[in-house]
């Protein structure tokens, strides 16, 4: 049996606005440093052998604070990284509707297909996280793995672990800081707990 905790990070100045951030960089603001250490004292009870988080500011920073009071090293995985969003980083959807609109047209129609100019599509998105998700599986067996990384991510990693598939990506609301915890026994998972942000509170 493995244990996941996953963790979105704290809410960004991008959130805020609404704009998209895959890999580019986005401060936490404000509300988003309070509900990262609200989190961290969350965790601080839970039984926690690895942290793993994606390589951007928003969520290493989220990391940290958690890693502070649970005493572990980070361990950092570019494989975690939002999706790439391509040339659409950092404008909202107004924007790219406003000034792109065929390729606004192919991304409201493509589904997992649609790939983003100079970017992934979600069916590559899945795949590379869905891989590191298996080897972690498959090398961790008894142990209970943080995740801290983005929504687009969360959900990917929860479509794979219930059905080997990225379809039903959109079925899972990812909030910032939220908490949701996934038990693997025989490849077979167990959602105990989604989107919990009662932390926050």
């Amino acid at each position: 049996m493995i244990k996941f905790i996953f963790i979105r990070h704290g809410l960004t100045l991008d959130n805020e606005s609404m704009k998209l951030s895959g890999f580019i960089d986005s401060e936490l603001s404000d509300l988003g440093k309070k509900q990262v250490k609200q989190t961290s004292v969350r965790l601080k009870d839970e039984k926690i052998d690895l942290i793993y988080s994606s390589p951007l500011k928003r969520a290493m920073n989220t990391a940290k604070e958690i890693s502070k009071i649970n005493s572990l090293d980070i361990n950092i995985c570019d494989e975690f990284k939002e999706m790439n969003f391509g040339d659409f980083e950092g404008l909202t959807f107004k924007e790219i509707e406003a000034n792109h609109k065929e390729e606004y047209e192919r991304l409201k129609n493509g589904s997992f297909e649609y790939s983003f100019p100079n970017g992934e599509n979600m069916i590559g998105f899945h795949d590379r996280i869905s891989n590191k998700i298996d080897h972690i599986i498959k090398n961790y067996d008894g142990k209970t793995v943080l995740i801290v990384s983005h929504a687009g991510v969360i959900r990917a990693c929860l479509s794979h672990l219930i059905s080997k598939d990225h379809t039903y990506h959109w079925n899972f609301k990812i909030d910032n800081c939220s908490m949701t915890i996934v038990e693997v026994v025989d490849n077979f998972s167990v959602i105990h707990n989604l989107n919990n942000t009662e932390h926050l509170r």
